[in-house]
């Protein structure tokens, strides 16, 4: 016997009775794909960073600063993946300025973007 009651698929008119809520075999990949799409739509910082230009700054600057700074304070040596805006973009920081860009590992520029996101709400 269920542990909960048949829910119908949530796709708009699918009438497909499920054994636990979501959407059917049929729609379960478009909502996913909408769901991207709209994700994509809404950040529009996301196009900037896609863009050949910024490509070409990162990998410049990754060249020229292999090491990730915050790690290097702590002395560990550990490989930059991400140059990342000192002043983020959303608070008017300079693009393309390496002035404002820092190199860090994945690790690093994490905890950095969960503490701005934290501050902002």
């Amino acid at each position: 016997m269920p542990r909960s009651a048949p829910t119908p698929c949530r796709h708009p008119g699918c009438g497909m009775v499920l054994a636990k809520p979501g959407y059917c075999d049929k729609h379960r990949g478009a909502a996913y794909r909408d769901y991207g799409r709209t994700r994509r739509s809404f950040d529009i910082e996301r196009g900037f960073y896609q863009s050949a230009t910024w490509r070409a700054v990162r990998a410049a600057f990754l060249r020229q600063h292999p090491v990730c700074v915050r790690c290097a304070g702590r002395g560990r040596v550990v490989a930059a993946v991400v140059a990342d805006h000192v002043q983020p973009l959303k608070d008017g920081g300079a693009r393309f300025d390496w002035t404002n860009l820092q190199a860090l590992c994945v690790a690093c520029h994490n905890s950095k973007t969960a503490g701005e996101t934290a501050r902002r709400r």
